[in-house]
């Protein structure tokens, strides 16, 4: 009989290690694949409990898991843990009462425990990460107590646990850096640049080729597609890449001083020119320098920035002396430069000098599932800026990420992004989150609403495509500048 008992026990060992791997392989989630090991651990060696334990570096514990106990707060033995990390092997306590160690403690008098199997499961790393993770079994007084069979079963039990895990931990790690070349495959990165969309690929494609001549180039784009970043490509590509970039908005600087911060001034030419100041042209001199928003030049300024594009030489405010300068030119516009040449605010001349090159930068809205990619960079990037945890956009975000069309192109999306990352409540981020309507979705009853939704709409994206500048925001919505001011009032927008 106890030969037919031992081979019971030996099938019954096998069978369970079967249907461990058979039942843990089709598993995706580790605790799932835990859970069910604990289940069949239990089912073999036919104890009360099991548990499944955590403990983290600075020895707070943690029950991951319980199993054939109703009551959660039902304390186990921590001695136990403790005998497990001295040995670093599998513990069998087979009669707790007689044992010296463990018949002392007060969990084991209060819940009557009989025997303890207990083991570490080393090999899993990833899923709790530094924490320790133990499997731990007991039986009452009423059960036989465990024997060394029931430990070897234990040790081959929790051994095969441990490192299925580890396996379904791999595999989780290798379709994660599958998904993420699948990822790259489709996303196509020069220098800060993020893009898969042709429309993109070709606006690069021109700026390398004309990157490496001496022309002008002219980049042409709303604001926030990222001219100031292919600027920055077509200095590094230039035999000047080892020269100063210097990058000046014509738009923000003050009609008065635009002069002075251009060429230059020398002492005393005007109050407040208490030194003589090198102007953007000298100081960019061996190298390239970019200006954005170069429609915005006054009139005045336009003579003295086409002497230096013609001659190669400035004179400083206050000063008569023409000053040498070699200076490769890129600059950027966000408005129609040739209308500007039609109503006489561009010199025609001064265009034809910068219009050597020109290259169309689309914006997001022509870029396709570019905003996508884009905003799951800046997510990543915010991510780790924050230190939050790792976090996703819903399926319901996403499509609404790539139905809006981003006026603001690039730098809306990264300040949308930024945003959700910092009051993110979870793992994920919903289309509310990030303020975002759903693809057709409306949030007005009236006709009233709709309209001032509207207006609301078309105003933020003329200040979007000319910021500091109502002027121009006003003729691309096709208004005077007053109507635009009284508009902003009217809806309390900030300009």
């Amino acid at each position: 009989m106890s030969v037919t008992r031992e081979n019971e026990c030996d099938d019954d060992l096998l069978t369970a290690a079967l249907r461990m791997t058979a039942s843990m392989a089709v598993e995706e989630k580790i605790l799932s694949l835990l859970r069910e090991g604990l289940s069949l651990c239990i089912k073999v060696l036919n104890c009360d409990r099991g548990l499944l334990l955590s403990e983290s570096p600075d020895g707070k514990r943690e029950i991951i898991e319980q199993q054939g106990s109703e009551d959660g707060n039902v304390p186990y033995s921590t001695t136990a843990l403790q005998l497990v990390n001295e040995k670093q092997e599998p513990l069998l306590i087979s009669d707790t009462i007689e044992d010296e160690t463990l018949g002392v403690q007060e969990s084991i008098n209060r819940l009557d425990i009989r025997s303890v199997l207990c083991a570490r499961l080393d090999t899993i790393k990833h899923s709790f990460g530094d924490k320790r993770v133990y499997l731990y079994l007991d039986s009452q007084t009423n059960r036989r107590p465990f024997t060394m069979g029931d430990l070897e079963k234990f040790r081959l039990l929790s051994l095969l646990m441990a490192n299925l895990v580890k396996k379904s931990e791999l595999l989780e790690e290798r379709e994660a850096q599958i998904e993420e070349l699948k990822n790259r495959v489709q996303e196509k990165q020069f220098e800060d640049l993020i893009f898969s969309s042709e429309s993109f690929e070709k606006c690069l494609s021109l700026v390398k080729q004309g990157a490496v001549t001496e022309v002008p180039i002219l980049l042409k784009g709303e604001t926030g597609t990222g001219k100031e970043a292919l600027a920055r490509i077509v200095h590094k590509l230039s035999s000047r890449s080892g020269g100063p970039f210097l990058a000046v908005n014509c738009g923000a600087i003050p009609g008065n001083l635009i002069a002075s911060e251009l060429f230059g001034h020398e002492k005393g030419a005007f109050t407040g020119a208490v030194a003589m100041k090198k102007g953007l042209f000298e100081e960019a001199s061996g190298g390239t320098l970019f200006l954005d928003e170069v429609g915005e030049l006054p009139s005045e300024i336009q003579t003295h920035f086409l002497r230096a594009l013609q001659e190669g030489e400035i004179t400083r405010v206050g000063s008569s002396k023409p000053i040498q300068v070699d200076v490769r030119i890129v600059s950027a516009t966000n408005v129609d430069l040739e209308k500007a040449v039609e109503t006489g605010s561009f010199r025609k001349d001064l265009y034809y000098r910068l219009n050597v090159f020109p290259v169309n930068v689309p914006p997001i809205r022509q870029r396709g599932r570019d905003s996508l990619l884009l905003a799951n960079y800046f997510l990543k990037m915010y991510s780790e800026t924050y230190g939050t945890q790792k976090l996703k956009f819903s399926s319901d975000c996403e499509k609404a990420i790539l139905a809006y069309d981003w006026p603001g192109n690039v730098r809306e999306i990264q300040n949308f992004i930024q945003r959700a990352v910092i009051t993110a409540q979870s793992g994920t981020i919903s289309r509310e989150d990030l303020g975002l309507q759903s693809p057709g979705e409306t949030e007005y009853s009236t006709l009233r609403e709709a309209r001032e939704t509207l207006d609301r709409e078309l105003i933020q994206n003329a200040l979007s495509r000319s910021p500091n500048n109502l002027t121009n925001a006003a003729k691309i919505l096709g208004i005077d500048r007053k109507s635009l001011r009284i508009l902003l009032e009217k809806y309390g927008m900030d300009r």
